[in-house]
């Protein structure tokens, strides 16, 4: 991710241009290739002689932004660790008390370093050719860069790019998204990546196939945040998969707090820098599913693979559909995720109005959500503290089977929800 001090940001009649670079421009791509390389050769080496060569290669030229952000960009391909067999301040301390006990020993004319520092690599039990690497081998400078992810020149200036916008992204109060034309499941892979990054959004459906989502930016927070900030900017390369779409994202820029509009359509040329690799799902979730599993019972879960209508006003994502084979039910799991009050008040007035019977609505008590707000919800909340409890929610289910004792498939047309 590139920093707001590594690019230059234009404003023209209230909107933000950035300085997008021409991907297939062979002198681009031969600055790009130049610094791969560099970073291939000094795998093994340190951080700091790595620093001096970059250094060296960007310069202070006209082009000089371009070359660090693709700096910074390899640099978060890397790995750097702290290779030493002691520890450092271990290692420091010992030298420092033979350094001590020498200036103390008035037999002596001189300190003698190498018998100094034989003798604490004697005590701290390694070799003493290893002293003077390990001396300092905890400063940052000192870290070796263990791995480096190497990449195409290529997919290197396509990455920049899409880090610009991401740059910006970080900043906004508001992003709204409008696309058409997807497939169910790019839809359905495309709302929830929204919701497991805990974008406090709202979505819309404005005709066949067609949506409109707004996301609350991290400066429209109550106190902005940089984490916030950081998953709406990587949510943006999960748009990039899509075909018809356009984002109209309003900013609040420097020390100045400059407001602008950031635009981006496919026209923009941003493409996708890796695979469409459908949701990333939190942890309680996956434990969820794990747990559950393991259980007892006639009940089977599996990932939500449907977007329910809500009346038009927006839709219902499930993370997971619990099926029961004996009776046909089919009952979704649907958690409230990162909203604000106010967001969390409208999430609940909607699924009162137009959420289907069949679903279980799984609140964090961190979102401080009172009983009476939620009494309105058809089919049954379930309040969970950190994690939801795997036998809280069979408990649920195998009460929604008893209280529809002859439901099945044929007979239970409350449980078949319009789906988009």
């Amino acid at each position: 991710m590139l920093t707001g001090d590594l690019l230059r940001v234009r404003f023209r009649k209230g909107e933000i241009h950035l300085p997008y670079i021409d991907d297939l421009e062979p002198d681009h791509l031969g600055v790009a290739e130049s610094l791969i390389r560099i970073f291939e050769r000094h795998e093994g080496g340190t951080r700091q002689e790595l620093d001096e060569e970059l250094a060296d290669t960007t310069g202070a030229g006209t082009e000089f932004l371009f070359h660090r952000g693709l700096s910074k960009l390899l640099k978060d391909r890397c790995t750097f660790a702290s290779a030493t067999p002691v520890d450092p301040v271990d290692l420091r301390r010992r030298i420092f008390e033979g350094a001590a006990a020498a200036y103390r020993d008035t037999e002596q004319v001189r300190i003698d370093r190498e018998a100094v520092l034989t003798e604490a690599a004697k005590s701290a039990a390694i070799g003493a050719e290893l002293v003077e690497g390990a001396f300092y081998a905890d400063l940052r400078e000192a870290e070796r860069l263990a791995s480096f992810k190497s990449c195409t020149p290529g997919w290197l200036l396509s990455r920049y790019n899409v880090a610009l916008a991401q740059a910006v992204l970080l900043r906004a109060s508001e992003l709204d998204l409008y696309i058409e034309g997807e497939s169910p499941a790019r839809y359905r892979d495309l709302f929830r990546k929204m919701k497991f990054f805990r974008l406090l959004h709202e979505i819309r459906q404005t005709g066949p196939g067609k949506y409109h989502i707004r996301l609350d930016g991290p400066m429209s927070l109550f106190k902005s945040s940089q984490r916030y900030g950081l998953q709406i900017a990587q949510f943006l390369p999960s748009v990039l998969h899509c075909g018809q779409w356009r984002v109209a994202a309003s900013v609040i820029w420097g020390a100045r707090r400059r407001e602008g509009v950031l635009k981006l359509t496919p026209e923009t040329g941003l493409k996708p820098i890796g695979p469409s690799t459908g949701q990333w799902i939190p942890e309680e979730v996956v434990w969820l599913e794990d747990r559950f599993a393991r259980l007892k019972t006639d009940w089977h879960i599996a990932a939500g693979a449907e977007v329910v209508d809500l009346g038009g006003e927006g839709v219902l994502v499930p993370e997971y559909v619990f099926t029961h084979p004996p009776t046909g039910m089919k009952v979704y799991l649907e958690f409230l995720g990162y909203w604000r009050s106010s967001g969390v008040r409208t999430r609940l007035d909607l699924l009162s109005r137009h959420g289907p019977p069949n679903m279980i609505l799984a609140i964090s008590s961190e979102l401080s959500v009172d009983e009476e707000a939620s009494t309105g919800i058809p089919g049954e909340v379930y309040a969970y503290r950190r994690t939801p409890v795997a036998r809280d929610i069979l408990k649920i289910l195998n009460d929604m089977v008893d209280e529809h004792p002859g439901a099945s498939p044929g007979t239970l047309d409350l449980f078949s929800p319009k789906t988009v």
